[in-house]
């Protein structure tokens, strides 16, 4: 709003809103009041402009302003998939956010629910997310999950989790390691990728990848993609660092019908530290809670105008013997 800044606040009251909102004080009034006779564009449209102003007088409208406020939206974006990784990062920030006052929904931006949130949260964010122009055009705060440079976001330190994943299976006397990840273009982990790329070229050693296909069931595709290997080409592998711990669980399944021993003839590394499907596997753990904390103080900061940054989370190796 172009002249907001030079009123007095003082003298703020329903008719700056109604010419603000360019309505007549009698529908100000209805919305302000939860009476029938307005539009629930036109409401929604008349408390953004009131919280803007300061301008809040019945407990309704006050409780409305507040709502719109501490309403986050977490936007999982068009390719988005179900995961068990989804199912641990969405409560983490529930809880995050609830510590604030605030609460988490599960919106889908669309030009019917941008006067409903203050404040969303980006997954599987680009640089080129048609989300993250809206959300600016809107003067909505955000958070991508996932680096996104030029604005507010946070990511687990992959690159250094695919370091670790793989300089674990080199120490353990493995010497003819692949990396497995999902073939699907939207997929985009070229962070654990690089990490174990750069381990192995400092070894001198050839870098393998297999891809799982498009399955949208990640142990399924990993499971299949095992199975299918040329009996040459699996007996060329003794260790395989795995994009996620569901293909993880995937690969051990199609390598124990194979009649493969793990880990004495192939080990097998994967990737989140989600809980019961990484019992018994070597796997890099990604801290959830403090992702969670750090998504809700960006939040924060994005509201209160400030410079974009980023943050890595570290990520630590849970070994395991049998794997």
């Amino acid at each position: 709003m172009s002249d907001t800044q030079t009123l007095d606040v003082s003298k703020i009251n329903i008719h700056e809103v109604a010419k603000q909102a360019n309505v007549s004080i009698a529908s100000v009034s209805r919305a302000l009041n939860n009476k029938p006779g307005v539009s629930e564009k036109t409401k929604n449209k008349i408390l953004a402009i009131c919280e803007e102003l300061g301008f809040a007088t019945g407990g309704y409208a006050r409780e409305l302003v507040s709502k719109h406020r501490d309403s986050i939206a977490i936007s999982m974006g068009p390719f988005y998939q179900a995961s068990r990784y989804l199912g641990l990062i969405w409560p983490a920030i529930s809880i995050a956010m609830r510590e604030q006052g605030k609460s988490l929904l599960p919106i889908e931006l669309d030009e019917n629910n941008f006067d409903q949130i203050g404040g969303v949260v980006l997954l599987s964010a680009e640089h080129d997310d048609p989300r993250i122009k809206t959300l600016k055009e809107k003067n909505i705060p955000f958070v991508c999950l996932g680096v996104v440079e030029g604005e507010f976001w946070i990511a687990s330190d992959d690159f250094n989790g695919g370091r670790l994943a793989t300089q674990h299976l080199l120490d353990t006397g493995k010497r003819h390691i692949a990396f497995v990840t999902p073939n699907a273009p939207e997929v985009n982990y070229q962070s654990r990728l690089q990490g174990y790329t750069s381990v192995m070229a400092t070894e001198g050693i050839a870098i393998h990848t297999i891809r799982t296909g498009k399955d949208p069931i990640g142990e399924l595709a990993a499971y299949q993609s095992i199975m299918d290997l040329d009996p040459n080409q699996l007996e060329s592998i003794d260790g395989l660092v795995c994009e996620n711990d569901e293909i993880a669980l995937g690969v051990k399944t199609a390598l124990v019908r194979r009649g493969i021993n793990i880990p004495e003839q192939i080990s097998v590394v994967g990737y989140d530290g989600i809980p019961s499907i990484s019992d018994g596997l070597t796997t890099v753990v990604q801290d959830y809670k403090k992702i969670a904390e750090h998504i809700a103080t960006l939040l924060g900061k994005a509201a209160n105008n400030e410079a974009p940054m980023g943050i890595v989370v570290p990520v630590s190796l849970k070994k395991s013997l049998s794997s």
